[in-house]
């Protein structure tokens, strides 16, 4: 049985690292999709369950990796040269000021719509290509935060358009009626 737990608002923590616990510990395999593990920092996942960081597959996609060197690396860069010796405080704030007020501002305003509108839904092919392919179905989807619903919505979509079939989806794993032995309940 395999149980995807979509956890990208971090909003319910502690259920979602007991619950993965509990289907690892009923024979499940339990995959738990976050949007960023420093999120995740104080909380210990049971070692049977597989987190998979949203924000770093994200971070592979190859305008991600043209945008990171374009507007952090390369600044960077011209700052570390320039930001030597006694001129180091004053380069270091200037350099968290770029990345705050031109680097970011340019990210949400002038690179993310264009890349939306050229390349589509990013995530959810970094999703089913990293996450879901090449594995068996998921039985069950649990969608633990309001965050998170979105994603399971189209990720339904796309297994529906996909003819692949569709998992239970529930809010929590202990109020799915999944019996691991058995399968979802069917009433």
């Amino acid at each position: 049985m395999q149980v995807l737990f979509l956890a990208l608002g971090g909003t319910r923590r502690r259920a979602v690292t007991e619950e993965s616990a509990r289907a690892v510990a009923d024979g499940a395999s339990a995959v738990v999709l976050v949007e960023q593990r420093k999120t995740w920092h104080r909380d210990e996942f049971d070692p049977g369950v597989e987190v998979v960081e949203l924000a770093r597959l994200e971070a592979l996609h190859p305008p991600r990796r043209v945008e990171k060197v374009l507007l952090y690396r390369g600044p960077g860069a011209v700052f570390k040269v320039v930001g030597r010796g006694p001129l180091r405080p004053f380069v270091a704030r200037a350099k968290k000021a770029y990345e705050r007020r031109i680097a970011a501002p340019a990210h949400r305003a002038l690179i993310l719509p264009r890349q939306r509108k050229a390349w589509g839904d990013v995530r959810q092919r970094l999703i089913h290509r990293h996450v879901l392919a090449g594995r068996a179905p998921f039985d069950l989807v649990v969608v633990s935060d309001p965050d998170s619903m979105p994603t399971a919505a189209r990720l339904v979509a796309g297994f529906a358009a996909g003819g692949l079939p569709e998992p239970q989806i529930a809010y929590s794993y202990d109020n799915a009626g999944f019996d691991p032995a058995v399968g979802p309940r069917t009433s």
